[in-house]
This record gives C-alpha cells, structure tokens and sequence, in this order.
C-alpha cells in the first residue's frame, strides 16, 4: 500500500530505519519503518514528505516460559519517492 509519510527524525549513514508520522494520523504517533534500501543514501530528510510503499509483516513471539504469544507487526518500505521538501525543489 503507498502511504504518505513525514520524516519525524535525522536520517544517519547507518540507519535502516526511519520513524515518519503517516499523513492524516489524527493522534500524530511516530512509527518506525524498516527499509529495504538505505534512506540516508536516497537522502531522506527530516521534514520531508515521502510516498512510502509499505508492506507489513508479523512476527509472533512465544514465551519459552508461559507459552504466551506476542504479537509485532514491522512495516517495511520497499520503494519510496520524495513527495515534498523544504530543503529542495521537487
């Protein structure tokens, strides 16, 4: 699914991830995504408006203990494209 997304947090060389606030998010919670390519190299900066193609994926967690299963879901970007910036022309 292609969301619109806004980078919350500095990109470094060795992130992975990004935490973005999804456009239209009325309580304005940050997520991290997980990305499939490097966002600092694709130059990701905080501020900027990005269209994201999310995929999701769950992992279940089983407690070796209790047998309780927990649940996480990880968002992953495959591709995104720079929507908006006010640090460059678009």
């Amino acid at each position: 699914m292609k969301l619109k997304a806004i980078i919350r947090e500095d990109v470094k060389a060795s992130d992975k991830t990004i935490i973005v606030e999804f456009e239209g998010d009325e309580k304005k919670q940050h997520f991290e995504v997980k990305c499939l390519f490097s966002p600092f190299y694709l130059e990701m900066k905080k501020w900027e408006s990005w269209i994201l193609n999310i995929k999701m994926e769950s992992e279940i967690f089983e407690d070796p203990k209790t047998g309780k299963k927990s649940y996480f879901t990880h968002l992953l970007c495959k591709k995104a494209t720079l929507f908006n910036s006010p640090h460059r022309k678009v």
